[in-house]
């Protein structure tokens, strides 16, 4: 006698990352667009008393299976997840006009003024090609930028977990218009990088990491500009910011939907039908309370909690060491005779770059205006010289 078996599945990874996609489904209709995303005729289900839990589709891809043979589908409502649905407006202007307030468009257009004016900026979109090479060099970078943001953060990031997977699978997928990579380039240095795969007319915001030295320049909320209007240039129709409860999300997108995790189960076989009536029940009780804690707000706690419980470990024997940074913005500069002047590559200059980048926000001055000096007598002491101001930053 055959045993009941289970199958967990992730739509997502097998809709976005393994293609094609399995047979189990019959067709998906995207709702948004009206697109039909994916068709098989001769969709079949084998193993009659298996179920098949399938998790994170979003509810607007609207699946369905082939019910020949007794084989039926449950679908239960879970989490969240937002989109900005791209048919509402003509092109970024038109998105950026109804979405935010004058103060905040003038502010994006400011930190985007300001970041072209203070360095040498591009912005390339990986699409349909890239060399090998440079793709394991931005992939190289793309986990470096990721790493310290949540170091600075002392939080642990649950996309490395499955980060050999998504630099394993983004390749090929760049290479056949299935995914695409923005990247904002300070001189030849990437400073922002964004992985989204693609599927129709829908782009996906997967993974995103940026040069925490920029912060003051908000390079975030400029890189879903430029992705934006690329998105437009292209005719796609959605672009899904998935799961998360992030403040910006609740800024940028119009659509919220759920996702659904499926039950697909033979009814013909009493003991997979009962499984299947019991499964759901299961999720359904659990999903009902966890709403009933966010209506509490309690989810922010438990958030809170989780967050804490995944700092990682620090050795209480390790000593931490803390730099302390203090800023003058009118020092009296030495003479040339007693300085040396530094390259803002120079691995000594790392722990003030970001103040360095602070000054130019501030003075609008440019990257290739400004010498940055190490005064003989105190190497600790760094010095900012531009055509309009000067700083002095000095490390404890």
């Amino acid at each position: 006698m055959t045993s009941l078996k289970i199958n967990k599945l992730n739509f997502l990874t097998i809709f976005l990352e393994n293609r094609p996609l399995n047979s189990f489904y019959s067709s998906i209709t995207n709702a948004l667009s009206g697109l039909v995303e994916f068709r098989n005729n001769s969709a079949n289900l084998s193993k009659p008393k298996s179920i098949l839990l399938v998790k994170d589709v979003p509810e607007y891809l609207n699946a369905q299976i082939n019910e020949n043979y007794g084989w039926r589908i449950r679908k239960l409502k879970t989490f969240k997840g937002s989109l900005i649905n791209l048919k509402n407006y003509k092109d970024e202007t038109d998105y950026l006009l109804k979405t935010f307030s004058s103060s905040r468009r003038s502010k994006f257009r400011t930190n985007q003024k300001r970041l072209e004016k203070c360095f040498n900026i591009s912005y390339k979109t990986y699409y349909g090609h890239i060399e090998q090479k440079e793709y394991e060099s931005l992939f190289d970078k793309f986990l470096e930028l990721i790493n310290r943001r949540f170091d600075q953060k002392q939080l642990i990031n649950d996309d490395l977990v499955r980060w050999k997977v998504y630099r394993e699978i983004a390749y090929p997928l760049i290479l056949n218009k299935e995914a695409c990579l923005f990247v904002i380039y300070d001189s030849d240095k990437p400073i922002s990088i964004s992985f989204n795969p693609i599927h129709g007319k829908t782009i996906f915001g997967y993974i995103r990491g940026y040069d925490i030295d920029y912060g003051k320049f908000y390079i975030g909320f400029t890189d879903i500009i430029v992705q934006l209007k690329w998105c437009f240039e292209n005719n796609f129709t959605t672009f899904d910011l998935l799961k998360g409860e992030y403040e910006y999300k609740s800024h940028w997108t119009d659509t919220d939907y759920y996702f659904e995790k499926h039950i697909i189960f033979n009814s013909s076989f009493l003991i997979s039908a009962l499984w299947a009536k019991l499964i759901f029940f299961k999720f359904k009780t659990m999903y009902y309370l966890i709403n009933q804690l966010k209506k509490w707000n309690l989810h922010v706690v438990i958030g809170k909690i989780r967050l804490y419980l995944k700092r990682p470990i620090i050795d209480p024997k390790k000593p931490i060491s803390k730099l302390e940074i203090s800023v003058d913005n009118n020092p009296v500069l030495p003479n040339t005779c007693d300085v040396v002047k530094m390259d803002i590559s120079d691995k000594r200059v790392a722990p003030v770059k970001m103040q360095i980048y602070n000054f130019l926000y501030q003075n609008q001055e440019s990257i290739n205006n400004i010498a940055v000096l190490n005064p003989l007598d105190s190497p600790n002491t760094f010095l900012i010289k531009g055509l309009k101001s000067s700083q002095k930053i000095t490390v404890n």
